[in-house]
Formats: C-alpha cells, structure tokens, sequence
C-alpha cells in the first residue's frame, strides 16, 4: 500500500511539476497588457524564471519518488525470492 501511494504521489508530482513549469509564462505575464520586447529583464520575466525553476524543481521531486519506489519494490522482490539458508 505504501508504495502504491508514493508511486502515485511521485506521478502526479512529476506531471504536476511539467504542467507548472510550462504554464509558468501565462502565469507570471497573467494581468500584463503591453511589456518591453526583452521579457526576461521584466520583473514579470524574473517571477517567470523562478515559476518555472519551482515547476522543474516539484518535477524532480516526483521524479525521485517514482525512481526509490521501483528501486524499493525491485529491492522487495529480490528478497522474496532468495532461498532459505540452511542452519545446521
């Protein structure tokens, strides 16, 4: 059950993240009317930067969660089928 939470979590954080960090332009520029042609010197471009550094950032996390949650059921598996040592 844990790992099917933290895989589902790690998912939604991983498509979460891409969507926030794509969307971050119409969020950042969302009540500008007119702006200077370089953007990125705007206070609006720096808000856009680091709207999308936050969206990679939560991606990674996800990312991260989904990659110990495989590592961890590879882990498990392996364990199940090891053999019995033979005490004697």
């Amino acid at each position: 059950m844990k790992t099917k939470f933290a895989f589902i979590v790690g998912f939604i954080s991983a498509i979460g993240g891409m969507v926030f960090a794509a969307m971050a332009q119409s969020i950042a520029f969302n009540n500008v009317q007119r702006y200077s042609p370089p953007r990125s010197e705007t206070s609006y471009g720096v808000q856009e930067q680091v709207l999308q550094n936050i969206g990679l950032l939560i991606m990674a996390f996800g990312l991260l969660l989904i990659l110990i949650t495989f590592r961890e059921c590879l882990r498990a598996s392996h364990r199940d089928h090891r053999p019995a040592r033979n005490e004697g």
